[in-house]
């Protein structure tokens, strides 16, 4: 499985709102100008079982790091590994980069990525994963959005037996945009997908959900379901939401499900009538609302550190 290059030296390779798969996320309008090299650093720690790729960018002026950059992790046949991504920074920036994932026959790969990137940073973080029969992938993604930044996962589900997981959450504010792009592409018979997205959207901040589960014809016995669910906390925020299902199998199990709204008025009602104020119920509602996703992390000591980041992130949602 291929991407489509991206040079971001490069603007006549800029993708456009004329691209449909760009049609939300205008790269071009937030990269007005070429930037100039720079350099990220990597930090990674590898333990038996676990690898931490900690990634932090400086910025003085629009810089650009990580354009070229390739990184190949593949998990042996039997193998269980747990990755744990974390992207941060300092000023302005444009990074783009790209990895490839191999999860062998009865191998499991899961994956965790906070994406907790600077105001004015500008990127592009794009994947592929090859799965293998009887084997899992598991994906938690976490955004707190920039200025422009696009999370984008192809995957390559070889069925008989393999799973696939991809779920995330988001909690934008400001003026940040955040798209979450997902591709499954069931190939063969007996794969399962499930994904769950939620998010919470406040001031003129805008999120961008497309997943899309393909399903070719003879991928008889494929179970795919997708789910995203946004909140708006006022009139300012904006949601685009596009899941798609393309089914040419006919024994088969898909749905997908898309909600957008505002928080529920009846239970801020509900937990103001049981003793709390408006801002403490506020709290308790966008929280939960969140939290359920890194509740579903598997590895406990990551689930902490997730859950720890959404409440420290959530605590800006509590009064709009």
């Amino acid at each position: 499985m291929s991407l489509e290059a991206i040079d971001i030296y490069d603007p006549l390779t800029y993708p456009t709102r004329r691209d449909e798969d760009w049609k939300y996320s205008d790269l071009g309008r937030s990269l007005r100008a070429t930037p100039e090299p720079s350099e990220a650093s990597v930090e990674r720690i590898e333990g038996e079982g676990r690898l931490t790729l900690n990634t932090v960018t400086q910025g003085r002026k629009l810089s650009i790091a990580g354009s070229e950059s390739t990184d190949e992790i593949a998990v042996a046949a039997g193998e269980t590994l747990t990755l744990f991504e974390t992207y941060t920074g300092h000023g302005q920036y444009a990074a783009n980069d790209t990895r490839k994932f191999t999860v062998g026959e009865g191998a499991t790969l899961i994956r965790v990525v906070l994406l907790d990137e600077p105001e004015e940073a500008v990127s592009i973080r794009r994947s592929t994963v090859d799965t293998a029969p009887g084997s899992v992938f598991r994906q938690y993604v976490f955004s707190t959005g920039a200025k422009f930044q696009r999370f984008e996962t192809h995957v390559d589900h070889a069925g008989h037996g393999a799973e696939v997981e991809m779920n995330g959450a988001y909690l934008l504010s400001d003026k940040r945009h955040f798209d979450l792009t997902t591709r499954v592409r069931h190939g063969q018979v007996d794969g399962v997908t499930s994904q769950l997205i939620k998010g919470l959207v406040k001031d003129s901040a805008t999120a961008v959900f497309q997943g899309r589960i393909l399903v070719e014809r003879g991928a008889d016995g494929t179970d795919a379901r997708m789910r995203h669910q946004a909140l708006m906390l006022n009139d300012g925020a904006h949601v685009r939401a596009k899941p798609e299902l393309e089914i040419y199998a006919d024994d088969v199990q898909c749905a997908h499900g898309n909600t957008i709204g505002a928080l529920d008025e009846e239970a801020l009602f509900f937990c103001m009538s049981r003793g709390m104020n408006e801002t403490q119920a506020r709290a308790l509602l966008t929280h939960a609302f969140v939290l359920p996703v890194a509740d579903m992390i598997p590895d406990e000591a990551l689930r902490t550190t997730v859950l720890e980041f959404l409440e420290q992130k959530a605590g800006g949602f509590d009064a709009v």
